[in-house]
């Protein structure tokens, strides 16, 4: 990987990246230089080539250190040197240099992770793509001023201290700020993920544009960002922080004070937004003071999808917390303290052009407040389309127009809701509904007004996760959610079968100890305790913990590896995982992300006091669709995974071998589709993993 960085104090950071010699040839055809009179130093003249003049070079060989300005002169030796080489925009350092016979050194264009910005200009240059060979750029800590382009393939990452020795975005900003304009545009679809990481994207300013901080598209991820004082002003403006299309992400952001005409104060999003902060953003004409989530008509993931985020104090004339629109999914979110100016609905408002409605399911709707005092849809969440709300907890919300606001409002026959907690004095109305079944909340829960606040942590500190009180919402939810619904809010395991009402659950009692072992992985794992496909007494009799989810890779298991693992405090850690990975995306790419994620993953269990045991990736009879063979592929993922378990003396348990055929398939005997083990499958894992398990605890 090749990776630039920048630093706004010039010349003072220590740059980590060297070159391999075979990058740094030399050229023949002059002698060393005459020396010009008795007080000539000594030595052979050395000339670099490139496309700047030096101003210094540093040379480090035999322990001793030589400093030049752009001539070198040393006694030549076949000794390889370390050089670092500075222009007046860059740092370079080199490895392997050997100052021989050769006196002129040809050194490539200074490139991996070796420019300073001397402006804004060659900052912008270097973000736009025009410093060729660059995959990854680091920014240290400082103001950039600019409009800047993502680059396919150009991850960006902020939050460096000025020697690029620490990452600690808290402590070292590296903010982006246009004077006038939008800070940041992806300005095409990309086929490659390319992430901006760790930044301060501030002071956008567009007039009828969308997306006054970020303009995101297809393949752009934002991620542990701060997006603050961007303003899309104009009358159809939307998304004055980020404007979003389907297949971006932004996760693990601040998305606060900025201001968009018409919707999406914070952002207008078609993609995914998860385990972000969206407080204080405005849209005063329109809806979604924080975020519009946007989706098309058919129902799926890559529509407006939003997950374990905080919700507050955002205001617009309608929908002051959310607007979600078409097949959009909102889960395990808090929206409080939010203000509708005039439209109505202060939390969640609802609607479709399409046959296919929002889905909210598991959050907690609080104390937002409606200001207007006539209108006719005033409410805290309000839905007058095809969709669905479960196990929501929604409480506390007010009106000008009458004190407790209605608190849910349902205007629409094929409206699915079930398991919602809704507070008794607010009431629900609910018009034009089925009396079959839809619109009708069955398995509903009532919260008092009177002291429903008891319910929560601590309500008067905002703190709104459910304590002991909570009884109409403990182990009241509808076991059928999302399956990225993973963790709740705070963090903790959403716990399978006994799912609690609102976006936190009710805390997993956890023995002081810890428990003995916990199996993270995908469906593999899942399916091992289900009586119809595994062995659930295999779990019991032992005391395991199944933290397996279905279609996870192991991007996501490392996401959540901290509430679904390291919160049990594991004596043994089981590591298993990597075939949607590799199935779905068949490169070499793919592999290497497999056991960097598992290894990760193996680290984290390690630190945190837990003994590892890593599980091979089991055979697959998925057709092979890339240029390297599927099996190939699993092959090379498990010979690399084994070779660094052992290095750093985890267990490694190699479940390939025993279930594959000749040709690498899964055995007909031991599988059940071709990819999952079937019952006797699991009987013979069985007999390799808890002989592992055993040994680790010391049994």
């Amino acid at each position: 990987m090749k990776k630039i960085v920048y630093s706004l104090l010039a010349l003072s950071f220590l740059l980590l990246a060297c070159n391999k010699s075979e990058n740094l040839p030399a050229t023949s055809g002059q002698e060393p230089a005459e020396a010009p009179g008795q007080d000539e130093p000594a030595g052979t003249l050395y000339t670099f080539v490139s496309e700047q003049v030096p101003v210094s070079v540093k040379v480090i060989r035999d322990g001793e250190t030589f400093e030049f300005g752009s001539e070198v002169r040393l006694d030549p030796s076949e000794t390889p040197a370390k050089v670092e080489v500075r222009w007046n925009k860059a740092i370079a350092r080199y490895e392997g240099v050997v100052f021989g016979a050769r006196t002129n050194i040809v050194l490539p264009a200074p490139s991996s992770r070796s420019h300073l910005p001397a402006s804004g200009g060659d900052l912008f240059k270097a973000l736009a793509g025009a410093v060729a060979g660059i995959d990854e750029i680091w920014l240290s800590e400082g103001r950039f001023e600019g409009n800047f382009t993502m680059t396919e393939g150009v991850d960006v990452i902020g939050g460096y201290n000025a020697s690029f020795t620490v990452c600690d975005p808290d402590t070292y900003k590296s903010v982006l700020q246009a004077s006038n304009g939008r800070v940041v545009n992806q300005a095409g679809n990309f086929s490659t993920v390319t992430t901006w990481k760790n930044l301060v994207i501030q002071g956008g300013r567009t007039s009828s544009e969308n997306g006054a901080g970020v303009y995101l598209r297809k393949g752009g991820v934002l991620e542990g960002c701060e997006i603050t004082d961007n303003r899309a002003e104009g009358g159809s403006s939307q998304g004055g922080g980020i404007w979003a299309d389907q297949g971006s992400v932004v996760k693990h952001c601040h998305i606060h004070h900025n201001f968009a005409q018409n919707a999406g104060g914070g952002l207008y999003t078609k993609g995914l937004v998860c385990f972000c902060t969206i407080e204080d953003n405005q849209a005063p004409d329109n809806v979604g003071g924080g975020l519009q989530l946007h989706g098309d008509s058919a129902a799926d993931n890559e529509n407006g999808t939003m997950y374990n985020c905080v919700i507050r104090r955002n205001s617009s004339k309608n929908g002051g917390g959310v607007r979600s629109y078409n097949a959009t999914q909102i889960a395990s979110c808090l929206i409080a303290n939010n203000t509708a100016t005039a439209g109505g609905v202060s939390g969640i408002l609802c609607n479709s052009g399409t046959s296919n409605g929002p889905a909210v399911v598991n959050c907690s709707v609080i104390d937002n407040y409606d200001a207007s005092s006539s209108a006719s849809n005033s409410s805290a969440v309000f839905i007058n389309c095809n969709g669905t709300l479960k196990n929501n907890l929604i409480w506390g919300n007010r009106s000008a127009a009458g004190g407790n606001a209605v608190q849910l409002y349902v205007n629409h026959q094929y409206t699915w809701i079930k398991n919602n907690a809704v507070e008794e004095n607010g009431t629900k109305k609910i018009d034009n509904y089925d009396p079959n079944g839809n619109g009708r909340d069955s398995d509903g829960q009532t919260i008092p007004t009177a002291n429903g606040k008891r319910i929560f942590a601590d309500y008067d500190k905002g703190d709104f996760r459910l304590n002991s009180n909570a009884t109409m919402c403990i182990d009241k939810g509808n076991a059928s959610i999302f399956g990225f619904m993973v963790l709740d809010l705070s963090g903790g395991p959403r716990r399978y079968g006994a799912v609690d009402i609102g976006a936190y659950e009710y805390p997993t009692p956890v023995p002081a100890e810890g428990v003995k072992c916990v199996l993270i992985g995908d469906s593999i794992i899942d399916r091992w305790d289900d009586e119809s496909l595994g062995h659930p007494a295999f779990f019991t009799d032992n005391q395991l913990t199944n933290s397996g989810v279905s279609g996870q890779t192991t991007p996501m298991m490392v996401e959540r590896f901290s509430g679904s693992v390291l919160y049990f405090k594991p004596k043994v850690v089981v590591v298993e995982g990597g075939t949607n990975d590799i199935t779905r995306v068949q490169t070499l790419e793919s592999s290497d992300a497999v056991i960097r994620n598992k290894m990760e993953m193996a680290r984290m269990a390690e630190q945190a006091g837990a003994k590892v045991i890593v599980i091979a990736v089991l055979p697959c009879n998925a057709a092979s669709t890339g240029e390297t063979p599927l099996n190939d592929l699993i092959l090379r993922t498990n010979a690399e995974t084994r070779r660094l378990a052992e290095e750093k003396g985890y267990a490694y348990l190699d479940f390939y071998a025993p279930l594959a055929d000749e040709g690498g398939r899964f055995k007909d005997e031991y599988q059940s589709d071709g990819t999952h083990p079937n019952q006797l499958c699991y009987t013979l894992l069985e007999g390799i993993l808890l002989p592992a398990i055993q040994a680790a605890l010391g049994e």
